[in-house]
């Protein structure tokens, strides 16, 4: 009788402690998988930040090579503005030289001239005078034709003299206008300088504020990474304890029934190039192909220690089968069954979906031997 009674004991006992056990260990992993979806959502913010931070860094730099491209073309408008200055100049300079040249014309004529008004005004007063000395009709004939060729010179003089103003004048009003047309070369290209010397330290300060941001974000996202890491593997240490008191539990040893209704197989296990980071990566389970929302299905009998979101394995879930032996199911687009609860072989756990790192909707799919994957080929 006595026996019997340490027997129950031992039992409710270790019944006790079992559920106590279960207890404390549910409890650390809810903690650990709220500070994880508190991580995880902070390393979805800072990514994302990120995501949209180069985005505007691109679109800044795009605007530094239009902004270079505009300078190269308007250095190209300089040389050429540069050259139009030049030859304005030049022209300057010749119409300087004609007005020059016009004015010492003009000085020459006027000087012609007023001697010649000097002399006709000396004799204005004794025409009759200089005719009757005179002594004969010839030599009054060839005065009268003197007089009157000086007279038909003297025109042509004033003629000549009222053209050199007319032309110092054209010449003046063109030097005036290529004056304008340097002047405003000039404040154009002082102008546009000015504009593109701004515009190019301003981007070159939003690049350097923008670089200052992303190199922030990049540090923010590697605290979170391995705050996250140190959790996850929080959370591998409960699946390997979950596992131990799972004691009761006897994997039959028979063969694991196909997880999905598609045998299509898109990845083996084993190393290969990772289809996302383009590295060689060792490949802890198969993928296998499905269609969205297809039902994926317990290999095995057992108790489910895992059912939520776990890193790159997106929504997931493991199931303990007994003896160390346990299969995971990762990328659900939903998950229906909960941790604790027991599963029998062939029931429909979730559905196959594309959550964590994935490229498309598959089912990847492991089996594990005390928590260390092998090939799931060798238990199928």
């Amino acid at each position: 009788m006595r026996n019997n009674f340490i027997t129950i004991l031992f039992f409710f006992t270790f019944y006790f402690l079992l559920l106590h056990n279960n207890s404390i260990l549910s409890k650390d992993v809810n903690e650990i998988k709220k500070e994880l979806s508190l991580i995880n959502q902070k390393l979805k913010e800072s990514k994302k930040r990120l995501y949209y931070q180069n985005l505007a860094k691109k679109d800044l730099e795009k605007q530094l090579n239009d902004t270079w491209t505009k300078i190269i073309q308007y250095e190209s408008q300089i040389k050429y503005i540069n050259k139009k200055i030049n030859n304005i100049n030049l022209k300057i300079q010749e119409y300087e030289n004609k007005i020059e040249k016009n004015k010492q014309k003009i000085e020459t004529l006027q000087t012609i001239i007023d001697t010649k008004l000097n002399i006709a005004l000396k004799y204005t007063g004794n025409w009759v005078l200089f005719i009757f000395n005179i002594s004969s009709s010839d030599v009054l004939l060839d005065t009268l034709y003197l007089i009157k060729e000086t007279i038909t010179v003297d025109i042509k003089l004033i003629k000549s003299l009222s053209q050199e103003y007319i032309e110092l004048e054209k010449n003046n009003n063109l030097l005036n206008e290529e004056k304008a047309k340097l002047a405003k070369y000039k404040n154009e290209l002082n102008k546009q300088q000015k504009y593109y010397n701004s515009l190019l330290e301003k981007r070159r300060e939003l690049l350097a504020k923008y670089n200052e941001e992303i190199a922030k974000t990049k540090q923010d996202i590697d605290y979170y990474e391995d705050i996250q890491k140190e959790k996850y593997e929080e959370l591998q240490k409960y699946i390997i304890q979950s596992q131990s008191l799972n004691r009761n539990l006897r994997y039959s040893g028979g063969r694991l029934l196909w997880p999905t209704n598609s045998n299509l197989i898109t990845s083996y296990f084993g190393y290969r190039v990772h289809p996302i980071y383009g590295t060689t990566r060792f490949h802890s389970g198969i993928d296998i192909g499905a269609s969205y929302g297809a039902p994926i299905y317990a290999a095995e009998s057992g108790r489910v220690i895992l059912a939520s979101y776990y890193d790159g394995y997106g929504n997931c879930i493991i199931i303990d089968h007994g003896d160390g032996v346990s299969t995971l199911y990762a990328h659900c687009s939903s998950i229906i069954v909960k941790v604790g609860q027991y599963v029998s072989k062939g029931q429909i756990i979730g559905y196959v979906g594309s959550t964590g790192n994935s490229t498309g909707p598959h089912l990847h799919f492991e089996v594990r031997i005390n928590g260390n994957p092998v090939n799931p080929f060798n238990y199928l």
